[in-house]
């Protein structure tokens, strides 16, 4: 069968209606399914990503001619000493 034709008999079954050729469509029932509580999951702590330790960066300077400026918190080289705003990202 076409797929269209599939999505228009579908369509007459979820409507209750007869089929393109008049006869009734059989349907089958199932059981309703027990219903469960719904739990949600709890809240767990966001691991921050570790900069690599074997990467540092003297000073801002160094970082832009390595060409890695600007840092973000967890990018290699990163260090709150570099972060002058304490916003995250050093080297701006």
């Amino acid at each position: 069968m076409g797929k269209r034709r599939l999505v228009v008999i579908a369509a007459l079954v979820f409507a209750g209606c007869t089929s393109p050729g008049g006869a009734d469509l059989v349907t089958t029932t199932q059981p309703a399914a027990t219903a469960r509580p719904v739990v949600a999951p709890k809240p767990t702590a966001k691991a921050q990503p570790t900069a690599d330790p074997s990467v540092y960066y003297k000073n801002c300077t160094a970082a832009r001619a390595a060409g890695a400026a600007p840092l973000h918190r967890g990018d290699p080289g990163y260090r709150p000493a570099l972060d002058r705003d304490g916003d995250g990202v050093a080297c701006e």
